[in-house]
């Protein structure tokens, strides 16, 4: 028969019942309202059982269609007595209750193994079992509906004799209450006919030390029992099931590495049957064995007693794998407690939060890692390192860049090497293209202005500035092993066709200064039809105390534009010598053409005109549609409140920096000021180290040379661009605080919006070069 029930969600719970041999089995599926109908064959029932239909569901022997394995199963048994008689003359007779569960697609095998838990533990309440088989069913179907990801719960009840000495699983006796049954999670793993493993994050082995499965196949079944992920060939123990055409076993150091020990076993697997396994291994890495059936220590096949201690490491991961010409069917149990026995004290919930805040850190600090090396991608063993993630947590770890790469935050481009995206699951529109080299770009489709950020915040603003983008993320793996990658966006901004890219983090070594002047010759060399580069990060101001119109701020944007015709756009100081007064070592740079120079004037003079003032600014719209698009992603691109504006100077006489008041407009000037707007000021970038970081020096050098904000030392990126074939080049910094861009994260985000934003407007008001004639002009 079957009944049905409404869900919470207006889905409807179908119920069908049958009998297979001594065993009573009931169904419950998940299914729409429509596929119920008009049916002449269900009966609505009234009553204490109103709102079900029952439908006759069963073949003519009273079976329920077949259906697939379970994702997750439970069992435990029950002891019954008839209701009429007491508890001291009665009897009892035992039967083993299992409850299987069918989730769907969408649901991750941690959210399947918790809502089965959770499902079994309210299903079995001591307090609150149900007293007879319609209660349980009804209580069983009322659970269903707490849980959306569940397709399908089936109930199967098998009467068994009960055994003198006790049992296993869960009595519900009264005076057994309190045991504790297993959940049987079952993980199923299809591998096919080709030498290439795949990892199983549902069976964790970190903290074990053995693993117990069943597999069908007739030969090459491949074990690897890894220290880190994506790395099967060093640091891996491989254990082969039924190899050399199922007449041979070994277990070897490394995928495919030297055999350390083998055996003949003839006729080892099954392609028709399942055969069973364990595998074991000392906590210290010292000895390994590999033997058949399920019982641990029972027909031992493989004994690797003393592993060298050069071979010796710990088992983090577990992957799988058959070879040419044996695909393979693997079934893992994992035994999952069911009940809780005493409910947690206030110091494990404090200890449990406490590990959720520590791994909630750990999350945050592993993408700020693969943001900060992008475009450069990262093996785990190292993000888990710079992230101070112990290997004993990879699983967990693991996981979570599964998670990223199913919201699009992470791209997987190697086994176990990991890049951070260029896009997120919402723009659907930004496509990636994995290429091993970047393909050439003609005509139309060259692009002809670059936009290069430092920090991925950038990247992401400046982005969000294009159309019609295409990342292209060039991969490739070096004579040594190691993969490396470059990403290069292209899209439109009005007639431009745009390449925006991000380097490599900053640093001072010169290694790092080389890899970013390397960077640049080749975004140059690729893209042969550059006109312009655009240097677009965020940087520190330098604050004018009493006049406004010289005064910049956290939101604004500064434009390097030289002060004098003959004057640099870009200074750099390299060292100071200290006398009776200061003698800065420096290096100038100014653009051969000022195409950018010339825009940026221009826009900045109707920034200050009574008339620019009266609508918004094109920069300003830009930043709006800019901030909007990226909260969706990302609440950092907000504009963080004014009060953490705080501008502070060195007073004659003080010795500490003291809190001042940003200078105001003078009532003439009161029309060119909005609240919380960026404003864009003139004039040379600078930047140096020797000066940057003390306040009397950097004042001072920003007065010798009329330098309006420094960044956090680009002069070899625009020492590279300078020395190339581009002739226009400028730099927009976002200002974000009084330093030089690296003294805090909190005004990064916004400011990149605001730089973009700019930049933006920049790019519109080039020239835009046009086919003619088969040659650009």
């Amino acid at each position: 028969m079957a009944s049905d029930t409404k869900t919470k969600t207006g889905s409807v719970i179908l119920m069908s019942a049958g009998q297979e041999d001594d065993v009573t089995v009931v169904r419950l599926d998940r299914a729409s309202e429509s596929k119920i109908g008009d049916s002449p064959e269900c009966h609505v029932t009234e009553g204490p059982f109103k709102g079900i239909v029952v439908k006759q569901t069963v073949d003519e022997k009273g079976r329920l269609p077949p259906v697939g394995n379970p994702n997750v199963r439970t069992w435990f048994f029950a002891h019954t007595r008839d209701k009429n008689t007491d508890l001291e003359s009665a009897t009892y007779s035992r039967e083993r209750r299992e409850i299987c569960f069918w989730f769907r697609r969408k649901a991750s095998k941690p959210d399947q193994i918790s809502q089965a838990t959770k499902y079994f533990k309210s299903l079995i309440e001591p307090e609150h079992f149900p007293k007879d088989y319609v209660s349980f069913i009804k209580k069983s179907m009322l659970l269903m509906q707490e849980f959306p990801l569940m397709r399908r719960v089936q109930v199967s009840v098998r009467p068994e004799p009960d055994t003198e000495g006790g049992h296993d699983g869960l009595s519900l006796r009264p005076e057994a209450e309190d045991e504790e049954p297993p959940i049987e999670n079952f993980i199923t793993v299809l591998t096919p006919a080709v030498y290439d493993y795949q990892y199983l994050p549902e069976v964790p082995v970190s903290r074990k030390n053995h693993v117990t499965f069943r597999i069908m196949a007739s030969a090459e079944a491949h074990v690897a029992l890894s220290h880190v992920y994506g790395d099967t060939d060093r640091r891996t123990y491989e254990i082969v099931l039924g190899g050399w055409n199922n007449t041979k076993s070994a277990i070897r150091y490394g995928g495919r590495g030297p055999i350390e020990v083998e055996a003949n076993t003839p006729g080892l697997l099954n392609a028709d049957d399942f055969q069973a396994f364990w595998i074991t291994w000392s906590d210290d890495g010292g000895s390994l064995e590999v033997g058949r059936g399920m019982t641990r220590g029972l027909n031992c096949v493989l004994r690797w007693p003393k592993i060298p201690p050069a071979k010796q490491h710990s088992i983090n991961l577990m992957s799988v794998s058959t070879g040419p010409g044996s695909p393979g069917r693997w079934e893992f149990i994992e035994y999952l407690s069911a009940v809780t026995k005493v409910s947690e004290t206030k110091a494990s919930k404090r200890a449990k939060v406490r590990r959720g805040v520590v791994w909630y850190a750990k999350k945050t600090k592993m993408l700020e890692n693969l943001e900060a090396a992008f475009p450069s991608c990262i093996n785990t063993q190292q993000l888990l390192s710079l992230s101070s993630v112990r290997l004993t947590d990879m699983l967990e770890a693991v996981v979570f860049l599964k998670d990223l790469l199913k919201l699009g935050l992470a791209l997987e481009v190697a086994r176990g090497v990991w890049l951070r995206s260029p896009t997120h699951h919402l723009d659907t529109a930004h496509e990636i293209r994995m290429v091993s080299q970047m393909p050439r770009l003609i005509g139309r489709e060259a692009p002809t202005v670059a936009l290069v950020t430092v920090l991925y915040c950038e990247k992401q603003a400046m982005d969000t500035m294009m159309e019609d983008k295409i990342s292209y993320v060039v991969h490739s793996v070096d004579s040594t092993g190691t993969s490396k990658s470059t990403v290069y966006t292209v899209g439109r901004i009005g007639d431009h066709r745009i390449v925006s890219m991000k380097l490599r983090k900053i640093a001072i070594q010169a290694s790092t200064k080389a890899s970013h002047a390397k960077s640049i010759d080749q975004l140059i060399g690729i893209f042969d039809q550059l006109q312009h580069v655009l240097i677009v990060t965020t940087g520190g101001a330098v604050p004018n105390y009493t006049d406004y119109g010289k005064h910049l701020r956290r939101g604004d944007v500064a434009v390097s534009v030289p002060r004098t015709p003959d004057g640099p756009m870009y200074v750099h100081c390299s060292d100071v010598e200290m006398g009776d007064q200061a003698f800065f070592s420096t290096s100038v740079w100014n653009a051969a053409d000022d195409s950018i120079a010339k825009v940026a004037r221009q826009l900045y003079d109707v920034s200050v005109s009574r008339g620019g003032h009266e609508a918004l600014r094109s920069w300003e719209k830009y930043s709006e549609s800019g901030q909007e698009q990226l909260r969706r992603i990302d609440d950092r691109f907000h504009r963080p409140p004014g009060k953490t504006d705080r501008l502070y100077a060195l007073l004659e006489g003080e010795r500490d920096p003291v809190l001042v008041r940003h200078p105001v407009p003078p009532p003439e000037k009161r029309y060119a000021y909005r609240e919380n707007t960026p404003n864009v000021r003139l004039g040379p970038i600078g930047c140096g180290r020797a000066v940057a970081r003390i306040d009397a020096l950097r004042m001072e050098f920003a007065s010798c040379h009329g330098i309006v904000a420094y960044d956090r030392g680009l002069h070899h990126v625009v020492d590279a661009v300078m020395n190339s074939r581009v002739s226009s080049c400028g730099l927009v910094l976002g200002i974000c605080d009084y330093l030089d861009g690296t003294k805090t994260r909190t005004w990064q985000p916004y400011a990149a919006v605001c730089a973009a934003s700019f930049a933006k407007s920049l790019v519109l008001g080039l020239p835009a070069f046009g086919r003619r004639r088969g040659y650009y002009q």
